[in-house]
């Protein structure tokens, strides 16, 4: 048999490095727990994600006449390289874009390569929903993945939610990511006094907060709910998603996947942290409030 071999290599860190690791490494030695974090670094590389990038934007018109959703300046940047960089500084280099009309714009401008990530584009003739496009890009999955949507603007910790996926994942199909309701409101509600350009979203509803087991999923949230979390559009899925996505053209993963995965027991939600940021931006005035969050510093990607 051959001798596993060990290689050894001395590293000066700086103080304040140093006594970050002395904290976080919990009662085990700072040898092991930097292993820990090299082996978890490959494991998050390993993760393909696959961004949705094939809305046509309809409420953002004229602008996403010409250009894709995707593709919108915030902070004078398009939207869609924040997703990419929120990718990147989670240790995520192997990126999918599954677009659509005007896809030609997303490949022209970011090409095979942008920083450490690799690109692949996944092209539909046709408008197929969240669901189909997924689908028509089935060949491309192999193992855990992560799927996100490109109209949202946020600073979610995507190396957290693959942990909890990972720890938790049982008999699961996949991991939602959800941002509390009321939160949300309370950030919101300074922002304008058209409170409807904020209830446009799926609700789930959990057990409890230590029981993530999904109970229901409410398209729009009822007047005056005071729990649940919002679909925030990031997703982890094992790959026995695609069993559930046959005839999936023109479907939508939230409304017409999510609630047979619910009936079966096999989604379950990951509550991201209060002190999130979480913006969908697919509308002219949530548009022009990820402009404030961004250069008021509120938000960092």
């Amino acid at each position: 048999m051959e001798e596993k071999r060990l290689h050894k290599y001395t590293v000066e860190f700086p103080i304040d490095v140093w006594k970050i690791l002395q904290e976080k490494r919990g009662s085990g030695s700072i040898k092991d727990f930097l292993v820990y974090l090299i082996e978890k670094e490959f494991s998050l590389r390993k993760v393909k994600a696959f961004i949705l990038a094939g809305g046509e934007g309809a409420r953002l018109k004229p602008l996403t006449e010409s250009i894709p959703k995707a593709m919108i300046p915030v902070g004078y940047k398009p939207l869609l390289e924040y997703n990419l960089h929120l990718l990147m500084k989670n240790g995520i280099t192997d990126v999918n874009l599954l677009v659509g009309k005007l896809g030609d714009r997303i490949m022209q401008y970011f090409g095979q390569k942008w920083n450490d990530i690799t690109l692949n584009y996944v092209v539909e003739q046709l408008m197929l929903d969240t669901a189909g496009a997924l689908y028509n890009a089935r060949n491309l999955i192999n193992e855990t993945f992560l799927v996100m949507n490109a109209d949202i603007l946020t600073n979610i910790r995507i190396s957290e939610l693959i942990d909890f996926h990972k720890q938790n994942k049982k008999d699961f199909v996949g991991t939602v990511a959800g941002i509390n309701l009321v939160d949300y409101q309370q950030k919101m509600n300074s922002k304008t006094k058209d409170k409807a350009v904020f209830n446009d979203f799926g609700v789930f509803q959990i057990s409890n907060n230590k029981h993530t087991r999904i109970l229901k999923y409410e398209e729009r949230p009822a007047k005056g709910m005071q729990n649940g979390y919002i679909d925030a559009g990031i997703y982890i899925f094992e790959p026995e998603i695609i069993d559930y996505l046959h005839e999936s053209e023109g479907k939508s993963l939230s409304k017409d996947i999510f609630p047979q995965l619910i009936k079966e027991n096999k989604l379950q939600l990951y509550p991201c942290k209060q002190n999130i940021h979480w913006i969908d931006v697919a509308h002219p005035i949530r548009w022009s409030i990820a402009w404030e969050l961004l250069i008021s510093g509120a938000i960092e990607i």
